[in-house]
């Protein structure tokens, strides 16, 4: 995996942010998320109870209970994208107190909130760009004055792609829950179908997520233990608690493993009757900076995906840009090993969780769901500011890896977008920006 960032400049900038006036649906989240941020304090302080060292101190059972003057996530029952969003600032700061504060509660209500079981895979995520911003800032640092420590610039942009790709399919599902629990006679974005979507979804993100970011935290080891962080180092010490929180949180190789036999258990589906999706019918589903479109989605949201990518792919064709001609190619050889793998899910009608080779097609299978989510993000950011997101850069270096965990060539003549991922990932590190989609400004 890559990492890449620019050092930190000396008299940084102030990075307080504001939630602008009359934004759009997303106003109510952005300002939680910046009210939790403020009260869970500075995460330097020794004396906050919700800062580093206290909360690496703290057991699972001793965790600080939260601040005076939060409001209760369960009291509304926001759109789990918005809740997500919400929550995010809790996430950042520490994996197990996010399990302690919200996820558990959401999943153990008597009517738990249709997001809870996605919030898991959300808070690794958060929790690992974290540890990428700070690493990518050493990296920068350091690269400075000595030159040998560019080579980690390449593994943290890689590291920041696949993140943006897990951002983007953890997005996209929670944007496919429906908008009430069971049982909440909340019409038909309560229906069967909706919630039938919402558990497809849940499997295919809470296996790839923890799969992938556990990879991607041993990369960031490796960057820190090269760069001459020993284990005894504040840095190492905020990974090897994420680490260690894995299973506590519900997010570790087990819960991947449960995920992937649900997987496979759906994949006579995946090999069934299918409709290409030209890319109206689900464009709303990968706006992320609007409103969950009202209307229920579709009975199987992972397969819905999927059949955006052909649609997506062609209407790459005729770039004018060296890479989005190359995202093009590259996601050519992902439709083409998309139309091989329904050929192999449709050969058998039972598929055994026990069945090697029917977790192979389940990895393949929950592989190009990311690719097809990541391709649907990014085109629906194109145009929009600020343009990182609606670029291509981040996009082809996602799906190059995806391509070549799928073991696929990637085509001739193909440019190295790894450069511009590091510029924006070394920007970000730089002036307070978190690893999310929406480029979010943070106060500490």
């Amino acid at each position: 995996m890559a990492l890449t960032r620019p050092v930190p400049r000396a008299g940084r900038p102030p990075t307080t942010r504001t939630p602008p006036e009359g934004a759009e649906p997303a106003e109510g989240a952005a300002q939680y998320a910046a009210r939790l941020e403020a009260l869970l304090g500075d995460p330097r302080d020794p004396g906050n109870p919700y800062g580093r060292s206290a909360l690496w101190a703290a057991g699972h059972d001793a965790l600080p209970p939260p601040p005076a003057g939060l409001p209760g996530a369960g009291q509304a029952r926001p759109a789990a994208d918005r809740l997500a969003r919400a929550l995010r600032p809790l996430f950042r700061r520490d994996l197990a107190l996010a399990h302690a504060w919200s996820i558990r509660p959401l999943l153990s209500a008597p009517v738990p909130h249709p997001a809870a079981v996605l919030l898991g895979p959300a808070a690794l995520l958060a929790a690992a760009g974290g540890v990428l911003r700070g690493t990518a800032r050493i990296v920068d640092d350091l690269s400075r004055y000595e030159p040998a420590t560019r080579q980690w610039r390449p593994v943290l942009a890689s590291i920041f792609a696949d993140l943006l790709a897990c951002e983007s399919l953890t997005a996209v599902a929670l944007r496919f829950c429906p908008a009430e629990g069971p049982g909440t006679g909340g019409g038909p974005t309560g229906s069967g179908a909706s919630e039938q979507s919402g558990a497809s979804f849940a499997a295919v993100v809470g296996y790839l997520v923890p799969q992938l970011v556990g990879d991607l935290l041993g990369d960031l080891e490796l960057v820190l233990n090269e760069c001459g962080f020993a284990g005894n180092t504040p840095e190492r010490r905020i990974l090897a608690k994420i680490v260690r929180d894995r299973a506590f949180a519900g997010v570790d190789w087990t819960a991947a493993t449960a995920a992937q036999a649900r997987i496979v258990r759906g994949l006579s589906a995946a090999g069934g009757a299918w409709r290409p999706d030209d890319g109206t019918e689900l464009a709303a589903r990968f706006r992320i900076a609007e409103a969950v479109p009202a209307e229920a989605p579709g009975t199987d949201g992972p397969q819905a995906v999927a059949a955006t990518l052909a649609g997506a792919t062609a209407r790459l064709a005729d770039a004018d840009d060296a890479d989005t001609a190359a995202l093009a190619r590259v996601a050519r050889r992902l439709v083409i090993e998309q139309r091989a793998l329904r050929a192999a899910c449709a050969a058998t009608d039972v598929h055994d969780p026990a069945d090697p080779a029917a977790r192979a097609l389940a990895d393949r299978q929950a592989l190009l769901v990311l690719a097809a989510a990541a391709l649907g993000v990014r085109e629906a950011a194109a145009g929009a500011r600020p343009s990182f997101l609606g670029g291509s850069g981040w996009a082809l270096l996602a799906l190059g890896r995806i391509a070549e965990r799928l073991g696929l060539p990637l085509p001739g003549r193909t440019p190295d977008p790894q450069p511009g991922v590091w510029d924006e990932l070394a920007r970000r590190a730089a002036y307070g920006v978190d690893c999310d989609l929406h480029a979010t400004g943070l106060l500490w």
